[in-house]
């Protein structure tokens, strides 16, 4: 059976609200922000690899 749920996760954008600890050489995404051991990015990773195969998930950024 094929599952057709898929998730994007939205891994771009400035940052704003998450300065002064995400800056131009530190994106938000790559931040450890809640001290676990794991970026944002892939805490949300985490998150949605428990409903959704690994290979329908996507990670969307911008340059």
């Amino acid at each position: 059976m094929k599952n057709n749920n898929f998730c994007v996760i939205m891994g771009g954008g400035i940052g704003s609200r998450f300065w002064p600890f995400s800056k131009e050489d530190r994106p938000k995404q790559f931040l450890d922000f809640f001290g676990t051991g794991r970026s944002l990015l892939q805490s949300t990773f985490d998150r949605f690899k428990k409903i959704i195969p690994i290979e329908n998930i996507f990670v969307v950024t911008n340059d």
